[in-house]
């Protein structure tokens, strides 16, 4: 959000205007200033907007739309002046709009009249659904929508306007003297019709002409004026005159430089000046530029802590007519193109080496870059322009801007259709690149699949590095072990290429490959490594990326305060983004950790800048975050918020066999249809999701799944417990203890339904006591149940007995618990007679065998492999002393008296 405007010269009059205005954005939601060009519209509306400061809630939003050309940035623009993430791809005013539905302030859009119809869209919007924002609007026509309050810039008062021309004099003529020639100051300001800007013009002329000089040079072009047509631009009948004026006292140089530096949308630097002057004008350009400086024909502003120059707006078109009728346009904005063609292709390897100074760079040149582009692909021979398309990539993606590069690129293949280039390829690339951050995860796959064949074909391996690098992303959604094998090939193609950004990004897609499947010391490796690559070359996109790896090394390791403090390192490199795919993706994983805490508070505060975006964005894609957020509104007991969020996660298996967001809400998914009663629903989802999962290899997921699956079957003790134990298997075997109190909190529930409540007590507070270690308290809405339980079993045992066990609990060491749990020696299921000879799990499988079921029917119900129910099978023979089968059912049904 942009701070107040800074005003380096007076602020001359006005008081009975801005006594108005205030009281009109009290009582009024649309107030829109207009008036002729150089009437003072923005001037006035930075000291309202400044005096507003006490009496509204938050800081004015200020958006200045002059430099913004293309009506689809309008949204982006404002939401980049609000501080508001836009979904890459969505639908940016309802995403827009909706951040904005809670906040109070004064929305200031500033040089609005060449955007109306995006514009008035806008502000339609925010007056409809936003009841506590006042939109400001500064521009030369009405925006003509419902509820505007039009309010038109009066000229200055005639002393207000003899005292601003007197101080402006004595800025370039310290020893003026306004009283002694407010006469003559009077006659010119008369001429100038009181306009700010055109007393601003010509006050400077006084260290050169008199005050008799300047209003007769004002009287012949006013002559001019007067008899020119009756279709002249309204602003054209009043600072035409002064800017001719300005401009007929420059030097032939001087006149020629100043037209030229019109192609400029944007701030520019003395660099650019020169580039677009030409030869003539590039060797001394600094000397020029100051000249207009001082005949107030050019501002200077300061961009990234640089000194620019920008002209008016008004100023900038006399300049941009004059270019055209010189018959040199077509010339100077093919240097123009030049100039920041070769700007974006030096940024591009720069964007490796540095690149937060890079990212700068181009963000201050914004604005002309996109004009450039415009002229680049406008041209009868596009090239130029598509080379700045490709160049721009990796610019629009770590900063944010999305859609402007999807639509650039689109445009850029669709001028040279069927074109088999390396050029070619690089658009491809980029184009698979920014899908990946729409979220588009086919249209990542098609070009990265075609940017490679293309690539292969062209020779060249960096633009095949980074579509392996995109296709890998693509991949990871699906099969990880794929994603790894293209992410390790694109690492090396891209080390070769010299490529670093498609190197380490590549890096840290395999890295969370290796997550996904618990393998945590690898990805803690290989994420370190990267880190330290992109830290050495200020890369935030993909120096955040790699701190996030260990957001889930830690947390599923059971170090959630490490996990949380490693997702704020990786928040704290991205966040000066500002983009959604970086800062929006580790917001996710990082409130993920923060609900592990026990701060579902912090996680909702985190995520909720998402949540506003995705509420009007049903289409959008919601990568990864419907996982903390359904999660945090489980554990709340926001059961129909939570089953909102998992539905729309697992809806993308509607178009998949599997995939990994979906994969991910299963176990919460089963968890909220378990407490809603749709019990049916819940054993489905929990049959499937056992089968994508265990594809999958995700061995986190898997371990909450049985869980989940475990609460379901409670009422048949034997496999409830043998699906915990079995979730306890997975965490060891794995290294992924997180979820293992929550396992031991379910064991402790099924002793006591078994008839044993010192066991229960026991494992209650060898659950606790893993909690405390890992700092994972019990969720709220599992706080009823638990104390429930704990009343209960103080009830069946004496206080003494109670308390003996619970402190043994709380002593036991779980490196010893959870393996002692996993080999059979908890409780058992009170099986009699040689049958309890065997394990939980060797008993269920042996009933599974009476009932008939085959090995692999067997295998699919306990989830575990046909080799492991062939192996269980084998030491029950051997226990029971049966050969087969047949004699194995014969006997269950001698002991159970059941078929």
């Amino acid at each position: 959000m942009r701070g107040a405007r800074s005003e380096l010269t007076s602020f001359v009059g006005r008081e009975p205007e801005l006594a108005e205005l205030s009281a009109l954005l009290r009582t009024r939601r649309l107030v829109t200033l207009t008036g002729v060009g150089g009437c003072g519209k923005t001037r006035l509306a930075a000291r309202l907007v400044a005096g507003l400061r006490d009496t509204w809630p938050e800081p004015a939003v200020d958006v200045d739309l002059g430099p913004v050309s293309d009506p689809h940035l309008v949204c982006a623009t404002v939401a980049a002046a609000a501080g508001v993430n836009l979904e890459p791809g969505g639908a940016e005013l309802a995403a827009l709009v909706a951040a904005l539905s809670r906040r109070r302030l004064v929305l200031w859009l500033d040089t609005c009249e060449h955007l109306l119809e995006p514009t008035a869209e806008l502000v339609s919007a925010v007056l409809a659904e936003c009841p506590e924002i006042t939109v400001l609007a500064t521009t030369r026509e009405p925006l003509g929508i419902g509820g505007e309050t039009v309010w038109r810039v009066p000229p200055l008062r005639p002393a207000e306007s003899v005292r601003l021309f007197a101080e402006r004099a004595s800025l370039v003529l310290p020893d003026f003297d306004g009283e002694r020639n407010a006469e003559g100051v009077a006659a010119v300001c008369a001429r100038l019709d009181h306009l700010p800007l055109a007393v601003e013009l010509a006050a400077p002329w006084v260290r050169a002409l008199s005050l008799a000089q300047i209003a007769e040079g004002l009287d012949h072009a006013f002559e001019l004026l007067v008899e020119g047509p009756r279709d002249t631009a309204p602003r054209h009948r009043t600072l035409m005159a002064s800017m001719a004026w300005s401009h007929d006292l420059l030097t032939e140089p001087e006149q020629r430089l100043f037209r030229r530096l019109g192609v400029f949308s944007g701030p520019f630097t003395v660099e650019a000046a020169a580039a677009v002057a030409g030869e003539g004008e590039a060797a001394a350009p600094l000397r020029g530029v100051t000249r207009l400086l001082d005949a107030s024909l050019l501002l200077t502003v300061e961009v990234e802590g640089e000194l620019r120059y920008r002209m008016l707006d008004t100023v900038r078109q006399f300049a941009v007519d004059l270019l055209e009728a010189a018959g040199e346009a077509e010339a100077v904005r093919d240097r123009h193109l030049d100039f920041h063609l070769a700007l974006a292709e030096r940024a591009e390897p720069g964007m490796a080496e540095d690149q937060d100074r890079w990212r700068a760079v181009l963000a201050a040149h914004r604005a002309d870059l996109g004009t450039a582009l415009d002229r680049g692909l406008g041209r009868p021979d596009p090239d130029r322009g598509r080379r700045l398309a490709a160049a721009m990539t990796q610019a629009w993606l770590v900063g944010g801007e999305i859609g402007p590069g999807l639509r650039a690129i689109g445009r850029a293949l669709a001028a040279r259709p069927g074109e088999r280039t390396a050029l070619t390829a690089r658009l491809e690339a980029g184009r698979a690149l920014l899908a990946m951050a729409a979220g588009r995860l086919p249209e990542v796959a098609d070009a990265a699949e075609r940017g490679a064949a293309l690539a292969r074909e062209a020779d060249h391996p960096g633009a095949r590095a980074r579509c392996l690098a995109a296709l890998a992303f693509s991949r990871f959604f699906v099969d990880f072990a794929g994603c790894a094998a293209t992410a390790a090939a694109a690492r090396a193609e891209a080390l070769a290429a010299g490529d670093a950004f498609a190197a380490d990004w590549a890096g840290v897609l395999e890295a969370y490959s290796l997550v996904t499947r618990g393998r945590n010391d690898e990805a803690d490796a290989l994420a370190r490594r990267i880190a330290e690559r992109a830290r050495r070359r200020r890369d935030r996109f993909c120096g955040g990326f790699a701190a996030g790896v260990a957001i889930y090394t830690e947390l599923t390791r059971g170090r959630v305060a490490g996990a949380v403090e490693s997702g704020r390192r990786a928040l704290e490199l991205a966040a000066p983004l500002g983009d959604y795919f970086a800062t929006g993706t580790l917001s996710g994983n990082t409130a993920h950790a923060l609900a592990v805490s026990g701060d579902l508070a912090g996680a909702l505060r985190l995520l909720e800048p998402v949540v506003d975006a995705l509420a009007r964005a049903k289409e959008a894609d919601a990568v990864g975050f419907v996982v903390p957020l359904g999660l945090t509104h489980l554990w709340l007991g926001e059961l129909d918020e939570a089953l909102g969020w998992f539905e729309r996660g697992v809806d993308r298996l509607r178009h998949r066999d599997r995939d990994w967001t979906a994969a991910r809400c299963l176990p919460g998914l089963v968890g909220v249809l378990r407490r809603l009663g749709r019990t049916s629903e819940a054993e489905e989802w929990a049959v499937r999701g056992h089968r994508i999962l265990t594809g999958f290899g995700a061995p986190f997921e898997l371990a909450d799944l049985l869980d989940e699956h475990a609460q379901l079957a409670s009422a048949d003790l034997a496999r409830a417990r043998e699906l915990r134990l079995q979730a306890l298997v997975v965490r060891r075997d794995n290294g992924v203890p997180l979820g293992n109190a929550t396992t031991v909190d379910g064991l402790s529930e099924l002793a006591l339904a078994g008839g044993d409540p010192g066991e229960a007590v026991r494992l209650c507070a060898i659950a606790d006591a893993l909690r405390s270690a890992m700092g994972h308290p019990r969720p709220p809405a599992d706080a009823r149940t638990h104390a429930q339980l704990v009343a209960r079993l103080r009830a069946d045992l004496d206080a003494a007995t109670f308390e003996r066990l619970w402190a043994e609990g709380q002593r036991a060491d779980p490196d010893v618990v959870v393996p002692a749990l996993v080999r059979g020696r908890g409780p058992r299921t009170g099986a009699t007679g040689v049958l309890g000879l065997l394990t939980p799990t060797e008993l269920e499988v042996s009933r599974l065998v009476g009932h008939g079921l085959s090995n692999p029917e067997i295998a699919e119900r306990l989830f575990m492999s046909r080799s492991t129910v062939k192996a269980h099978l084998a030491h029950v023979y051997a226990k029971l002393g049966v050969p087969n089968r047949t004699a194995l059912a014969a006997l269950l049904r001698d002991q159970t008296g059941s078929s």
